[in-house]
């Protein structure tokens, strides 16, 4: 929107920089709609706010320091990986002193994988995305093992063998039915997804998460409700874990998939909502199928399930003749 643009350029440039990096999160280059998600992340917690920042200052100054792109660091490119670094860690790590310093580092370790996929795909005009944020916190979650000063916390999932989730975890008629109880529990799961991008296990985060993208654009902030409708009603359809659905984690990786193939990285067009969807869908079944690859070195998917599908995506459109060009 044009006033949010004009606030956007009157922000003094080392704020624009930072919340701009913090928006980027959802494809959004817009000060204004960085700092609506900042605040959110700070109404869903103090915690994960301060972790935020404390990433996505320490991803872009690392930037500014080994002289990477300006143009890249003012669009807050190499501020969005750290942002979601910070939470992170303090999700899946126990909280220490340490922690803050292992965030810092993780986020300089953030851009420097960021400008070097960059540089690798290029010439293929893919983006690198949030996989740098997703490799860099595959390491560090890792590494904890080696290292006397942190420890796993109670959210990361110890290693241990795939098994069939249990007949009473199978999601129940509660999505199905058409009662105020069931129209609850999807405006839970909904928002709750959009909120679970940044780690936010809050309603509240997750209206607002989707307000700010609404400031930035409106498709976007619809392709961002349809993924996250998708992320429940599919794995509703499948007989997924309750839990999870309730919860939002099968919903943040097609909010962000439909946002990048629906509005960012393809012509808006009906048939980029349509392939869009598609795409949507099948992160779930990708998300579903990492979880089980993962499990037996006891890591989370993170985003990674959007990057894979979104890559797909990219190059495949790449050679058709609909949408080679956009």
């Amino acid at each position: 929107m044009d006033w949010s643009l004009s606030i956007d350029k009157a922000i003094p440039r080392p704020l624009r920089v930072i919340f701009r990096g913090v928006g980027q999160v959802f494809f959004c280059c817009n000060a204004v709609t960085g700092l609506i998600f900042l605040i959110a992340l700070y109404v869903g917690g103090i915690t994960a706010g301060i972790a935020a920042t404390v990433g996505v200052i320490s991803s872009t100054v690392a930037a500014y320091l080994l002289g990477f792109s300006e143009d890249d660091i003012d669009a807050g490119l190499y501020g969005f990986n750290g942002t979601l670094v910070g939470p992170c860690l303090f999700l899946f790590l126990e909280n220490t002193p340490q922690l803050w310093l292992y965030v810092v580092l993780a986020a300089v370790l953030s851009t420097v994988v960021l400008a070097a996929l960059m540089r690798i795909l290029q010439p293929y005009n893919i983006p690198a995305s949030t996989s740098p944020f997703v490799l860099t916190c595959w390491m560090f979650l890792v590494a904890v093992y080696a290292f006397d000063g942190f420890s796993r916390g109670p959210v990361l999932p110890p290693p241990g063998i795939p098994a069939d989730i249990a007949a009473a975890s199978v999601v129940s008629t509660e999505f199905a039915a058409f009662t105020q109880a069931s129209a609850e529990a999807w405006y839970t799961a909904i928002a709750k997804g959009i909120g679970e991008v940044m780690f936010a296990d809050s309603i509240i985060v997750g209206i607002l998460f989707l307000t700010g993208i609404a400031i930035t654009s409106l498709r976007g902030a619809f392709m961002a409700f349809s993924g996250a409708v998708v992320g429940v009603a599919v794995p509703v359809l499948l007989g997924a874990d309750k839990t999870l659905i309730e919860m939002g984690l099968y919903a943040f990786n097609p909010v962000l998939t439909m946002m990048a193939v629906g509005w960012v990285f393809l012509k808006p067009s009906t048939g980029s909502a349509i392939l869009a969807l598609l795409a949507g869908i099948l992160t779930i079944i990708c998300q579903a199928g990492l979880a089980s690859f993962l499990a037996p070195i006891g890591l989370p998917t993170l985003t990674f399930p959007f990057v894979l599908v979104m890559w797909m995506f990219l190059f495949a459109t790449s050679k058709s003749k609909y949408w080679g060009n956009a």
